[in-house]
């Protein structure tokens, strides 16, 4: 929720006394202040090198002028700015309490009487800051907090007087993909009409608990809101019809914000927006633990004056190492040592944190944060660790040990964030391998964030974490959204470009539909082929049906995306028809036990995903990983296992810079994040980077030689090579 001062703050801006910080972002810091009346405020701090653009302070000063008219009760007010600070500053009243995306990713969607009631006042709220000449441009779930008396829409850090430009300066959309109207998205100027559609946004992701164009990548989320429709499914159809007004495409066709306000009261009975008491019993504990501040916080130096690295990379700080999970605070009688999660303090002394018994070196803590139905993705991830680790405390002349420890959740939100919770509670836990399934990535993300302890995932491919954790989060698994055109690409290659049949089975998640999609536009659009495409509704059963269709339209290829039963089925289906041609699964069923279940009917089926088989590869890295795998396990690395031990890797590579040289210092936390965001790491069969939203990015074209074909061939997948190593022999051949 908050974090302590650092040294670098300001101990005051102007008339308010700073007790906390509360976020940071690209162009500032937002801290928890208090005023000489008492008044608790949100003071955000522009940085001097944000605001150097000519323009910037005559904007700022005027859209704060404009926010101090905005007088809804729905809106926190604006209690004091300077724009011709040195770091212009914006104060708002501060209100402690949850944000919808917090309340949503913890206990679920809202039931559409407490969505109408709490959309009706957002409409409210943004029909008195339109009155007042202002757009907002980046409402979101995170920009609306869940108080006692009512929600409130916060952050006016990128609202703009209607009419002005929607890019930066660098030419960035400004706001935050997945809940940016069309025009935005295309770069036009934000008017009152984006608002509305983005608060259509929020209301679709409360009621469902997914936005309504889904989850992944900036691009790709951009491309499917300006071209294509909303997904509603699940809300009712009286509130349904509202969203999808706020929700058209063209700007001129959504109500104002005053008319959607009166739709969504419109009948509602008494009582109806009473929010679930789970969600209100996270408002009140919230609210009560916002309120329960001290009057001045002792500054916590858990990164004091950096001194120079060693290496003649960035500067270091540097904590005295026997802190451990305590902290160093400053008091008027002099040095004390507060014990971390509780009020007892005690006199520092020079005892050390954890340490080798055996030797005088420090250990630090790898965590593994893994599923316990996801036993394909788990066990490889849990076993690379261990094997990093081996070898890391075999290193002759090593200046500190390593461990692992295992956590598991249950699949679920809650369970993820207990995961997170624990491991970002141990102080001695200086990195998280995971989570390795994408519910709990999403939901644990801001937790790791809060706490500003890195974590990464090599097996989730969904980008919709960084809205909650901008800087700890990272992925090292390749998007979800790429791997339906590479089914269009392996069929090029191997010119079976036909006319394809794909099931569209919804009963697989959000990851088919981007899947699905893609596919449908390489195919179809960008390399010329015929799509016969069939949707099979959630819980419908209809997978049986869909297939029967496609093979009476004539389709000479076949694509089921869908879930390993459903898959199976269809395998069964096929081979009955003495179906020939070329047959593609969706990439998460790669590692399954779909060989087994299909037997022979799904002998020739394909999957193309970006996880190798190391076993098969000659260059030396993999024959070296595949021994030390079996030396250690008895067995092949399975799938996925090359992934997670190269994330691994690059982990402890970039961890071992931030470790400092100076004995009993102790590594700060938040210097891995900044690191691995810039690193660049040459693992088993691929090299890895981070994307904008610490996504993984691929190099060039060096994507293709890391991304593999794999076939069933007598009850096992059998990885045929990469693309590159296929387009590389059917060149030959054709010579």
């Amino acid at each position: 929720m908050s974090e302590p001062l650092k040294p670098s703050d300001p101990s005051r801006v102007a008339g308010f006394r700073l007790l906390r910080r509360l976020g940071a972002g690209g162009m500032g810091v937002v801290y928890l202040g208090r005023d000489d009346a008492g008044t608790l405020a949100a003071v955000k701090v522009i940085r001097a090198e944000s605001a150097t653009d000519d323009g910037f302070r005559t904007r700022f000063a005027r859209e704060a002028e404009l926010a101090r008219r905005v007088t809804s009760p729905w809106v926190v007010p604006v209690l004091g700015a300077d724009a011709e600070a040195a770091e212009p500053w914006l104060a708002t009243v501060f209100v402690p309490a949850p944000s919808l995306v917090e309340a949503v990713t913890a206990h679920g969607p809202l039931p559409s009487p407490a969505v109408r009631a709490l959309g009706s006042r957002l409409s409210e709220a943004l029909a008195d800051l339109h009155a007042a000449g202002l757009v907002h441009r980046d409402v979101k779930p995170g920009n609306v907090l869940l108080a006692l008396d009512g929600p409130r829409l916060i952050d006016f850090g990128v609202a703009r007087a209607e009419g002005d430009t929607a890019l930066t300066a660098s030419g960035m959309v400004v706001g935050t993909p997945g809940f940016l109207a069309p025009e935005q998205a295309r770069g036009e100027a934000a008017s009152a009409a984006s608002d509305v559609f983005a608060l259509g946004c929020v209301l679709a992701y409360a009621l469902t608990g997914r936005p309504p164009f889904g989850t992944g990548e900036a691009d790709a989320l951009l491309y499917r809101t300006v071209h294509d429709d909303p997904v509603l499914d699940g809300i009712e159809d009286d509130t349904r019809d509202v969203v999808a007004r706020c929700l058209s495409k063209e700007a001129a066709d959504r109500p104002t914000a005053g008319e959607l306000r009166d739709l969504l009261a419109a009948d509602a009975p008494d009582g109806a927006g009473q929010l679930p008491d789970s969600v209100v019993r996270m408002i009140a504990v919230r609210s009560a633990e916002g309120l329960a501040l001290p009057e001045i916080e002792p500054t916590v130096l858990d990164e004091p004056a950096a001194a120079p690295a060693p290496d003649g990379g960035e500067p270091r700080d540097a904590v005295p190492h026997g802190l451990g999970r305590r902290r160093l605070l400053l008091t008027g009688g002099g040095l004390l040592l507060a014990a971390g999660g509780t009020s007892a303090a005690v006199l520092l002394t020079g005892g050390d944190g954890a340490k080798n018994p055996k030797t005088s070196r420090p250990v630090y803590v790898l965590g593994v944060h893994t599923t316990d139905s996801a036993t394909r993705f788990s066990r490889p991830s849990a076993r690379a660790a261990e094997l990093a680790v081996a070898q890391h405390n075999a290193t002759p002349g090593r200046a500190y040990d390593l461990k692992v420890r295992v956590l598991q959740d249950h699949g679920d939100a809650a369970g993820a964030q207990s995961v997170a919770g624990r491991f970002t509670a141990d102080r001695d836990v200086v990195a998280v391998l995971g989570p390795v399934t994408e519910l709990p990535m999403r939901s644990a993300a801001k937790v790791y964030g809060d706490a500003g302890l890195t974590h990464v995932s090599s097996t989730t491919g969904q980008q919709d974490y960084f809205v909650t954790s901008p800087v700890s989060s990272f992925q090292t698994g390749v998007a979800h959204t790429a791997l339906g055109g590479w089914i269009a690409l392996h069929a090029l290659i191997t010119k079976r470009l036909g006319r394809i049949g794909v099931v569209l089975d919804r009963s697989g998640g959000t990851t088919i539909q981007d899947q699905a999609t893609l596919l449908v536009q390489q195919w179809r659009d960008a390399l010329g082929g015929q799509v016969v495409p069939r949707v099979v509704a959630e819980t419908s059963g209809d997978g049986p049906a869909a297939v029967r269709s496609l093979l009476a339209a004539g389709v000479t290829a076949f694509a089921y995306l869908g879930p390993l039963d459903a898959t199976v089925a269809a395998a069964g289906q096929l081979a009955a028809a003495r179906f020939s041609g070329p047959r593609w699964m969706q990439h998460l069923l790669y590692g399954t036990d779909f060989p087994r279940r299909a037997g022979a009917a799904g002998e020739g089926w394909y999957v193309v995903d970006s996880a190798v088989d190391p076993s098969v590869l000659t260059t030396k890295a993999a024959r070296e990983f595949t021994a030390a795998w079996r030396r250690r396990f008895g067995t092949a690395p399975e799938p996925y296992a090359a992934e997670a031990y190269d994330t691994v890797r690059m982990l402890l590579g970039q961890f071992a810079r931030t470790v400092p040289s100076r004995l009993g210092a102790r590594p700060v936390r938040a210097d891995l994040g900044r690191r691995m965001a810039k690193a660049t790491f040459h693992g088993i069969d691929r090299t890895y980077a981070f994307g904008d939203y610490h996504q993984f990015n691929s190099d060039g074209q060096g994507w293709m030689s890391s991304t593999y074909v794999h076939e069933v061939h007598d009850g096992r997948f059998r990885q045929l090579g990469s693309l590159a190593d296929l387009q590389s022999a059917a060149q030959s051949g054709s010579r």
